[in-house]
């Protein structure tokens, strides 16, 4: 599942699951210092971020320890966009990549398509979740149901609102965002 950047990293700043960096509702998803980040001079450099990773499993379950782990750190959510989903457009093996606003605006088409890709057929009748998909406890707690998603993604209007809402992260996320895999997902520059 892919996910327009701007809008993934707005979902990041609400549950950013196991991914930490310095960030407050007011910055987010803060990839450029500002004035509140202490020590750090604004507009220079990064927000360095680190991702934990499991790294032993069984089966294709982590293993629940909290020594199972592994930290990999990315100069900013860009980066991790930017990496995350190369690494998977570029993979030599078989996948299957969906947008995630695709099953949102053409949930019965492209779930279609993605059972005739894996040899398989959709049941006749389609039935949308209206409300969220992933619960609300944990890290979900607060997610939008899907009469909610359609009216945030559905607006691009909306598409900026309350994230990039400094000039300097919104500059960085221009020059350093993946155009060329934008395009090919088409999702419009910033």
């Amino acid at each position: 599942m892919i996910k327009d950047p701007i809008t993934w990293m707005a979902s990041m700043c609400r549950h950013p699951y196991e991914t930490r960096w310095r960030h407050t509702q007011d910055h987010c998803p803060n990839l450029v210092p500002n004035k509140r980040d202490r020590g750090r001079e604004p507009g220079k450099g990064t927000m360095k971020i680190k991702v934990k990773f499991a790294t032993q499993h069984i089966g294709d379950e982590p293993i629940p320890d909290r020594k199972n782990k592994t930290f990999i750190e990315y100069n900013s959510l860009v980066e991790l966009w930017n990496v995350w989903y190369n690494d998977w457009h570029d993979a030599s093996f078989p996948r299957l990549m969906v947008r995630f606003e695709d099953l949102l605006f053409h949930a019965e088409e492209t779930v279609s398509q993605v059972c005739a890709c894996g040899g398989g057929t959709m049941r006749p009748i389609f039935r949308y979740e209206e409300s969220s998909a992933k619960g609300q406890s944990g890290p979900h707690a607060g997610s939008a149901g899907f009469l909610a998603s359609l009216v945030t993604y559905g607006n691009s209007t909306l598409r900026m609102e309350g994230i990039l809402t400094d000039g300097r992260d919104v500059e960085y996320a221009r020059q350093h965002l993946d155009k060329e895999l934008m395009d090919i997902f088409g999702y419009a520059p910033i």
